[in-house]
C-alpha cells in the first residue's frame, strides 16, 4: 500500500510536467486510402479485382523538450477498406512506426521504417505501392524492425547522410545513403550489407526541367551466400500536359526477382482537388521461361 501511494504521489507530480510539454507539441493524424480496379492477364488466366494500394492511417507528434531538442513520435499502419484484412488475417499492417528525438544534430530513431537504400529511389519509382511498384523488379526495397536511424543535417550544400543499422536475430546490419536536393536536381548513392542475405549499391538521379522529371536507378546486388552478382536499372518520365494532369513513363529492368524481368509501365494522375487523385495505369511484366502478365488499373487516392 505503500509503494501504491509512492507511485500516485510520483504520478502526480508528473502530470504538470506532461501538460507543460503538450502545451509545445503539434499533433497530427493522417493517411489516404488508395483503391484500384484492376483487370489483370497472365496468359492462362484473365480476372478482375480490387486492389488496396498501401492505404493507410498514422498519428505523428513533435513534442518540444527544449529551444533545440524535441522528442518524436510516430505511428502508422497499412489498412485495407476492401475486406479489412492488410496483413493475412490481421486488420493493420505495420509501417514506419518510431519513437525518436531531433535538434541541430539531427534526427535520431529507433523502431520500424523503410531502409536507407530503400528511400534513396528518391521517388523515382513513379508506381510506388502500385500493382507496378519496382519491388517486382529491383531487390532493396525493404522496411526493417528493430532498425536505429541518423539522418543529419545539412552537411554541404544540399548534402545530407543517412545511417541505419538493423538488428536481427543472428546479426546486424547496415544501410546508408548519402543525397543531394536541389530545385532541379536530386541524387543518392546507397548501400545495403548484407540485408536479407544480399548486398547492394544503388546509383539514383532525378532532374526537373520545364514541366518534365527524368529519373533513372542503376543497382548492383549480390547474394552474399553465393557471390551471384546482378545488376538493373529503372528509367521514367513524368511530363506534365496541363495545370491537373501528368503523364507518366516507366521502364524496370533485372533478373533480381525473375530471369529476363521487364516491366514496361504507362500512366495518368489528373488532380481533382489538393487531396484527391484519379490515376490509370497500363503495366507489362515480360519474363523468359514463364507467361507474361499485364495489367490495366484505374483507381483514386485520397489524403487526410
Amino acid at each position: 500500500m505503500k509503494n501504491l501511494n509512492i507511485f500516485k504521489i510520483k504520478f502526480l507530480l508528473i502530470i504538470p510536467v506532461i501538460f507543460s510539454i503538450q502545451s509545445e507539441s503539434s499533433t497530427d493524424f493522417y493517411g489516404k486510402i488508395n483503391m484500384s480496379l484492376a483487370q489483370i492477364d497472365e496468359g492462362y488466366e484473365r480476372e478482375t479485382d480490387t486492389l488496396n494500394n498501401a492505404s493507410r492511417i498514422g498519428f505523428k507528434s513533435k513534442f518540444k523538450i527544449s529551444e533545440n531538442l524535441n522528442f518524436l513520435v510516430q505511428v502508422e499502419n497499412e489498412i485495407d477498406p476492401a475486406d479489412g484484412r492488410a496483413d493475412g488475417d490481421k486488420v493493420f499492417k505495420q509501417r514506419n512506426t518510431f519513437i525518436g528525438i531531433s535538434g541541430n544534430f539531427g534526427k535520431l530513431f529507433v523502431g520500424t521504417h523503410d531502409t536507407a537504400f530503400k528511400k534513396a529511389q528518391l521517388k523515382v519509382d513513379l508506381f510506388n505501392d502500385t500493382q507496378s511498384d519496382i519491388k517486382n523488379i529491383l531487390r532493396g526495397e525493404n522496411r526493417m524492425q528493430d532498425l536505429v536511424g541518423y539522418e543529419s543535417p545539412e552537411i554541404l550544400k544540399g548534402v545530407k547522410v543517412v545511417l541505419n543499422n538493423i538488428k536481427t536475430s543472428d546479426k546486424n546490419y547496415q544501410s546508408y545513403s548519402i543525397n543531394y536536393s536541389s530545385d532541379s536536381l536530386k541524387a543518392s548513392y546507397s548501400i545495403d550489407t548484407g540485408l536479407k542475405g544480399y548486398d547492394g549499391k544503388r546509383l539514383t538521379g532525378s532532374y526537373t526541367f520545364n514541366k518534365t522529371t527524368l529519373g533513372t536507378i542503376y543497382q548492383d546486388s549480390e547474394k552474399t551466400v553465393t557471390s551471384k552478382k546482378e545488376s538493373g536499372y529503372v528509367y521514367s518520365v513524368k511530363q506534365k500536359i496541363s495545370k491537373k494532369g501528368s503523364l507518366l513513363f516507366q521502364v524496370a529492368k533485372s533478373d533480381m526477382k525473375v530471369v529476363g524481368g521487364k516491366q514496361i509501365s504507362f500512366g495518368y494522375n489528373h488532380q481533382l482537388r489538393k487531396n484527391l487523385k484519379v490515376f490509370t495505369a497500363l503495366s507489362f511484366l515480360s519474363k523468359d521461361n514463364a507467361e507474361d502478365k499485364d495489367w490495366l488499373t484505374a483507381g483514386f487516392e485520397y489524403k487526410f
